[in-house]
């Protein structure tokens, strides 16, 4: 007699081990880079996994009427109408402004909204690791990992003092800054061509000389603008020297948001 074949399933399930979803932590963000982030965590919560949320009490996107996930809410010394009009300046450089500027205005008007962007960034910062509530409230549910994406900076930070693992997913910075300098990408600057450079894997001998210039150009910007200011923070919160992007780059796991088509590999 043969046997049942339900009966051989069965059987097999039996020998296997059971598996458990995970918790996950997810770090705010915000517009496209919190659009590209919903993808992933339906597919964690459709595998089993405990998504949990954290929402800025000023975010924009980041809506809490989502049943899919959990939210955790944190407060934020800033207005949102301060922030939104923020965005707006930054957009309207961006879009409308740079084109008809020469590189030292560019430069100039850009280092000024990135030293704004992270003092409001820090300012998120404070309602998670400066709330003595809100840690041991992260603490207490025992986490498995965090999740996010880098634009917000902090998650590093925070996974260090939960002691929980840290996956990355990123898009990409200016002229591969993090990806470089942090999470050790190679990238030769006579080969691989910057991000926001404009130019492509096939340059001529003065563009090569100009996306030779141009990564150091932006690594000078992202230092004065953006580390020095995030060093300092770390430092004060760990009651150690600390480096932002050693932290960064002890990141368990970097997800790379790319496109073959038209982006060079990283």
């Amino acid at each position: 007699m043969e046997p049942c074949p339900s009966v051989c399933i069965l059987l097999l399930l039996c020998l296997g081990r059971s598996a458990n979803g995970g918790k996950v932590l997810v770090w705010y963000t915000e517009g496209s880079h919190w659009i590209n982030m919903k993808p992933v965590l339906e597919t964690l919560v459709d595998r089993g996994h405990q998504v949990t949320v954290l929402v800025p009490s000023i975010s924009m996107f980041m809506t809490s009427d989502q049943s899919l996930f959990h939210y955790e809410a944190f407060n934020v010394s800033l207005s949102l109408e301060v922030f939104e009009a923020f965005l707006d300046k930054f957009i309207h450089f961006t879009i409308y402004e740079m084109d008809y500027m020469n590189y030292f205005q560019i430069y100039s008007k850009f280092m000024d909204l990135l030293k704004i962007n992270i003092q409001f960034s820090l300012k998120f910062l404070d309602g998670v690791v400066k709330s003595e509530t809100m840690l041991k409230k992260l603490k207490g549910d025992n986490y498995d990992m965090l999740l996010a994406d880098p634009i917000f900076p902090g998650s590093d930070l925070t996974a260090n003092m939960l002691g929980i693992p840290l996956v990355l997913s990123l898009r990409f910075s200016i002229a591969h800054n993090w990806e470089r300098l942090c999470a050790q990408l190679p990238a030769p600057p006579s080969f691989v061509p910057a991000v926001l450079s404009k130019l492509t894997d096939k340059m001529t001998f003065s563009e090569r000389v100009f996306n030779f210039l141009f990564y150091p150009l932006q690594d000078i910007v992202m230092e004065k603008c953006i580390w020095k200011e995030l060093d300092e923070y770390y430092s004060h919160v760990r009651g150690t020297h600390t480096s932002a992007c050693e932290m960064m780059g002890n990141a368990d796991i970097w997800l790379m948001r790319t496109y073959w088509d038209f982006d060079f590999p990283r």
